[in-house]
């Protein structure tokens, strides 16, 4: 179980990214959405998973690849936010349950068209 001072930490790095990305110069930047934050237990890495409505592979790879270009920034602005002896090395993941999770409920819609059109033989 995570300490509250973890979750605090997490609660802030994820506000602070979040609002980085609003501000960016890149608009497909703009649009990635940060899902959560894991920090390491002595609070010197910090995973930050973010997804896109784009789920194509090349899509994310490029969103990647804006994003470490990105990442200095990212961490100058976090360091100027926080106060602590080390500040969280932040590295990007793209997360991949949101895009599965997507195309589940795109399947399950798909479905139940499919049953509406072909009524059930009784």
């Amino acid at each position: 179980m995570k300490n509250i001072r973890r979750l605090r930490l997490e609660a802030f790095i994820r506000r602070s990214v979040e609002g980085q990305l609003v501000m960016m110069d890149d608009p497909d930047l703009r649009l990635l959405t940060v899902t959560r934050i894991d920090l390491s237990n002595d609070t010197r890495l910090a995973k930050v998973y973010v997804s896109s409505l784009s789920s194509d592979e090349s899509g994310q790879k490029a969103l990647m690849a804006a994003l470490s270009r990105a990442s200095g920034k990212f961490q100058q602005r976090l360091a100027a936010d926080v106060s602590m002896r080390f500040t969280p090395l932040l590295s990007f993941h793209f997360d991949q349950g949101f895009v599965k999770g997507t195309q589940v409920v795109e399947l399950l819609t798909e479905l139940e068209k499919n049953e509406k059109k072909d009524p059930a033989d009784s």
